[in-house]
């Protein structure tokens, strides 16, 4: 990850973070590379050992009242002093009035100071979060994500297969359409997985032999759907004859992405399948998985006991 650009902090925080620019215009430039906040109390005292400097630094109520208490020469020595490492920026928050040491100081390092009006901990709170999403890990798949009975599932498969012609079937069945083609995935925290549509294309799709289409505006708004979680993944594959497919689903297989393990079922395609109600009962099937109860391992159970009371009547006969 190669930072945030303060730049883009301050354009996109103008209003969701109340930000406005109070000295420091030429750190505009600079980069944000970690996603935690740190307030610089003790940096301002002169304790600088394990200084987190590459954060944004925040100045709360604590640190303000404390560099008013300050004589002149020394507030401008301690500023110096904390601003001679190489800090991306600095935000104030509850629009405190602040010493002009500080703007001037701050222009002289080109480090980006800005004020918002948001309580410190409000600030922190959307702060953080904001970074977050920043700095989370991300990838690119072609493929289809559609929320089904709430569940996201991510339909995988070889280019024609009918993936986009499955989604538009559940569509039509009442789910919503997340993503048709490029889904971006970001990893959260919390270990989930969320996915989406690129902006330009959101709420498109190809279906061969008829073209694009706008999901939307053919089937309104509540068709899409701009991001979702990803709990399942289906792939489609062209039946094979020779191949011999899972018939009992006892043996589940693994996909890793972005280091979060999701189950992956193959559902084979050929003419006259209904896949689209094959992937309704698979996502029914996995939120009873998720709650505890797997079909296939209750049967086998049940099964195992059985033949184990007739080979014991069998034993004792």
């Amino acid at each position: 990850m190669l930072g945030i650009e303060v730049r883009k902090l301050f354009t996109e925080g103008k209003k969701k973070f109340k930000l406005e620019l109070l000295s420091g215009e030429e750190g505009l430039d600079k980069k944000i590379r970690v996603c935690e906040i740190n307030r610089p109390g003790l940096a301002l005292t002169g304790y600088f050992d394990d200084f987190p400097f590459e954060r944004l630094q925040i100045l709360g109520n604590g640190e303000m009242s404390y560099l008013r208490k300050l004589s002149p020469q020394k507030r401008e020595q301690v500023l110096k002093e904390t601003f001679s490492y190489k800090i991306p920026c600095l935000v104030i928050t509850r629009n405190l009035d602040f010493p002009q040491e500080l703007a001037d100081v701050a222009r002289k390092k080109k480090i980006a100071l800005f004020r918002t009006s948001l309580l410190t901990s409000k600030f922190i709170s959307r702060i953080t979060a904001y970074l977050e999403d920043k700095f989370a890990p991300r990838t690119t798949i072609l493929g289809v994500l559609v929320e089904v009975y709430g569940m996201g599932v991510l339909i995988l498969g070889d280019s024609g297969i009918g993936k986009s012609e499955c989604a538009l079937e559940l569509v039509k069945r009442g789910h919503r359409l997340v993503a048709d083609d490029v889904v971006d995935i970001t990893k959260k925290t919390g270990e989930f997985l969320v996915g989406s549509g690129n902006e330009l294309i959101r709420h498109h799709m190809e279906v061969r032999g008829l073209g694009i289409i706008n999901v939307a505006t053919l089937f309104g708004m509540g068709a899409v759907k701009d991001v979702n979680s990803i709990e399942l993944i289906i792939r489609l594959e062209e039946w094979r004859e020779n191949k011999v497919y899972d018939r009992l689903g006892l043996d589940e297989k693994i996909t890793n992405i972005l280091g979060i393990r999701l189950s992956e079922l193959l559902i084979p395609v050929r003419p006259g399948r209904n896949t689209a109600i094959i992937i309704e009962v698979a996502a029914m099937n996995q939120r009873l998985k998720n709650e505890g109860r797997h079909s296939a391992y209750e049967l086998n159970k049940r099964l195992i006991r059985e033949m184990k009371l007739k080979r014991d009547k069998k034993s004792e006969n």
